[in-house]
């Protein structure tokens, strides 16, 4: 992704995950296009569910092919789970520039989010840029 960020669509998800998942106590720490929703955030199961559904339907997104399964582990133990394709056991990272993208958009392309490349600059440099409040960022 090679084109200036806007700031207030990247913000609308900041809010967006707050509101249904929440974040971390160092989160903006690191927080970039390039972190990953469930290995990075701790986001997975019901959890993943709850931020996708509210995700989608909060910008009116058109989920074309999105496939949960690709990106985040069910809520406890699924004994069948190993049958499930490769390409459908979480193991897809699911990164925040992913729904920036969807968001820009207005609907989901698997195969264009998943071989694009995101920065892991950090994306919030000051305490005041983050557009939530409870969160520091320490001096860089």
């Amino acid at each position: 992704m090679n084109e200036p960020l806007d700031y207030k669509l990247m913000d609308s998800i900041v809010v967006c995950i707050n509101d249904t998942a929440g974040f971390g106590r160092k989160a903006f720490e690191s927080f970039s296009l390039a972190t990953d929703v469930a290995r990075d955030m701790g986001v997975d199961g019901d959890d993943a569910n709850d931020l996708m559904v509210e995700f989608f339907e909060r910008f009116s997104i058109d989920l074309n092919d999105y496939d949960p399964y690709r990106y985040f582990l069910e809520e406890g133990f699924n004994l069948f789970s190993f049958r499930r394709a490769k390409d459908r056991r979480g193991n897809i990272p699911l990164r925040v520039g992913m729904l920036y993208l969807a968001l820009k958009a207005r609907r989901w392309d698997t195969q264009a989010f998943e071989q694009a490349t995101f920065s892991d600059a950090p994306l919030y440099e000051r305490t005041e840029d983050i557009p939530i409040d409870g969160y520091k960022i320490k001096s860089r």
